[in-house]
């Protein structure tokens, strides 16, 4: 089963589109960009993770305000992806991030994670019902970053 996690606030752009029902998700571009990786997992959906740990795949929405692919993307979701495999099925995976290997510095970031995000990842644990973390996601630019008064239509419309 596919599910639709639109990330706020660009993603919100791709609802039009969306095929059926959506969640949303906030996964801060900003907080890859400090480098908050403990934070970037501590304040995930537990709707998303539930469907991961449940083997669903999960489809995240998310529109770039200077580029294509957003870093909330191209870098947070890989973190994501690469602590679940890890956390959850004991898989390495290799890390990408714009072309480069950051397996060792993803390492070194999920061995800095705190108890308490560790045992957030492990209580859906218990619930896996899969042995893969399925993860895709559709971007796209926005020529609409920061113009909340049009996200709020798209949302009036939406709903």
């Amino acid at each position: 089963m596919r599910k639709h996690f639109v990330n706020l606030t660009n993603g919100i752009e791709a609802i039009p589109a969306i095929p059926g029902e959506y969640s949303f998700i906030r996964i801060q571009s900003t907080a890859c960009e400090q480098k908050r990786w403990d934070f970037l997992l501590q304040d995930l959906d537990y709707t998303f993770l539930m469907a991961l740990a449940l083997g669903h795949t999960c489809v995240v929405y998310d529109y770039g305000a200077r580029k294509n692919v957003p870093r909330a993307v191209y870098q947070g979701l890989e973190f994501i992806y690469f602590a679940l495999n890890r956390r959850w099925l004991g898989k390495e995976v290799i890390p990408v991030v714009r072309g480069n290997n950051v397996y060792q510095y993803f390492d070194e970031c999920y061995r800095k994670l705190t108890d308490r995000t560790l045992k957030k990842l492990d209580y859906f644990r218990k619930f896996l019902f899969t042995d893969e973390i399925r993860l895709e996601v559709s971007t796209a630019p926005t020529e609409h970053d920061g113009d909340y008064r049009w996200y709020r239509e798209v949302l009036a419309e939406a709903s």
